[in-house]
């Protein structure tokens, strides 16, 4: 499949007007068809005769099952054309990079080059984390409008973006055909309830419960998407309804799912004992090398006929501002956004490309599932965002009542709560966060 297929379904979306002001109507994912504002042209990688010819090592944070297998080849093809320049991987997962990179107390070694996600980039330049992109021709020349929009952050552009992401329903062709899946969420409920009957142990659904990533999803009736409106897109019914279907989930969920780790929840589905998950593309490669036999659609969508919009990400390779090698490291930065190196990406980890190349057919569930996506804007407020929604679930599910964590959560990220343990958990206040 010709990746084109989806350049206006995703990259299309211009997210630099994802800032407070711009229309509704400009984030959301609606066709399929060629695009005019589409301008990404390949061209071959040139060296750079200016970067210093002494001996050095550059360290570069990705994640593992995938992102470290590429790095390290793309190291390897690195050093071919600067041999005193040489590649250290380091494992450091995406959620955990803004939390690592804040962290004094860490074990782990400073990064010159990280990945994180596109939409961190407003709290990284706020807190003078990441240099400004070494050259911005490149990117605005090959990578999609999506993936290029999504680097900018006040008008000036940081980082170079290497992959576009969104989730989509994994199902296992053991339990269930694509016909028989549920259509909706409350059916799906029903569903999973005489599944985990008919197989006890096993469980019709499961999905990672500990990040609203994820949980937006159930957020977004009627095309409600978060972090775009003065209250986030909380304070409304449909952020409300969507909380309770997280609450009747968790009839359908192991008990103790709040306690469960990423790996964990992976696990279930990946040695059969889940029907259905939602994940994104990196999963792919673990259900592959898991020998699943499964299959990829959209999510399902709600009762009411809106259907569900999922999150669109862009994954950017940023150059540390504090790193001894910055212009070295901005350059395999920018070499991973080679077509060699995409090309090598999206065959190592099954992920969607930040250029116009082939993609295997397998991603087709994403492709579709991409027309209803959105852009989460990469305002300095994101943060909070994503840290707040570490434990939705297991407030809710601890008895809490829904309205009053929506309105908790709003107050949070406003940063005028008043709760000492959270607001102590901020970048912004050099401690942790968490972000898929």
């Amino acid at each position: 499949m010709k990746y084109r297929r989806i350049t206006a379904a995703l990259f299309a979306v211009l997210i630099g007007t994802v800032i407070a002001g711009c229309s509704e109507e400009s984030h959301i994912i609606t066709q399929h068809t060629s695009r005019s504002d589409y301008s990404g042209n390949s061209r071959p990688y040139s060296t750079d005769d200016s970067l210093t010819k002494d001996d050095i090592t550059l360290t570069v944070w990705e994640s593992k099952d995938g992102p470290d297998e590429w790095i390290k080849k793309a190291g390897e093809s690195f050093n071919a054309l600067y041999p005193n320049i040489h590649i250290e991987y380091v494992n450091v997962e995406l959620k955990d990079a803004a939390n690592e990179i804040v962290n004094e107390n860490s074990s782990v070694k400073k990064p010159d080059v990280f990945a994180a996600p596109g939409d961190m980039t407003g709290e990284f330049v706020e807190n003078q984390l990441i240099l400004p992109t070494g050259d911005t021709n490149v990117v605005n020349t090959t990578a999609l409008a999506l993936a290029r929009e999504a680097t900018v952050y006040n008008d000036v552009m940081y980082g170079y973006p290497v992959a576009c992401e969104t989730y989509a329903l994994f199902y296992n062709k053991k339990f269930v055909e694509e016909k028989d899946i549920p259509s909706t969420w409350e059916s799906l409920i029903t569903w999973s309830d005489a599944f985990n009957k008919l197989y006890p142990g096993k469980y019709g659904f499961v999905f990672h419960t500990d990040t609203v990533y994820y949980i937006s999803m159930l957020m977004s009736m009627d095309k409600n998407r978060l972090m775009l409106d003065d209250n986030y897109g909380l304070l409304n019914s449909k952020a409300s309804y969507g909380l309770t279907l997280l609450k009747q989930m968790q009839d359908i969920f192991p008990k103790d799912i709040t306690d469960y780790s990423y790996d964990e929840c992976d696990e279930l589905f990946l040695n059969s004992n889940a029907a259905l998950t939602v994940n994104g593309p990196w999963f792919v490669t673990k259900a592959d090398a898991a020998g699943i036999d499964y299959g990829i659609v959209p999510l399902p969508g709600f009762d009411n006929g809106s259907n569900t919009y999922s999150i669109a990400g862009v994954r950017t390779m940023f150059v540390y501002s504090k790193g001894e090698h910055t212009a070295e490291a901005d350059a395999f930065a920018k070499y991973l956004l080679s077509d060699d190196m995409q090309s090598l990406r999206t065959k190592i980890t099954g992920t969607l490309p930040a250029i116009n190349i082939d993609v295997n057919e397998k991603l087709n569930g994403f492709v579709d599932q991409l027309e209803y996506s959105y852009s989460i804007p990469n305002r300095a407020e994101m943060m909070r965002f994503w840290k707040f929604g570490e434990h939705i679930t297991a407030d809710i599910y601890g008895e809490k009542e829904i309205s009053q964590e929506l309105k908790d959560y709003v107050r949070y990220i406003d940063n005028t709560d008043t709760q000492t343990e959270n607001s102590s958990n901020d970048i912004s206040e050099n401690s942790t966060t968490q972000n898929e």
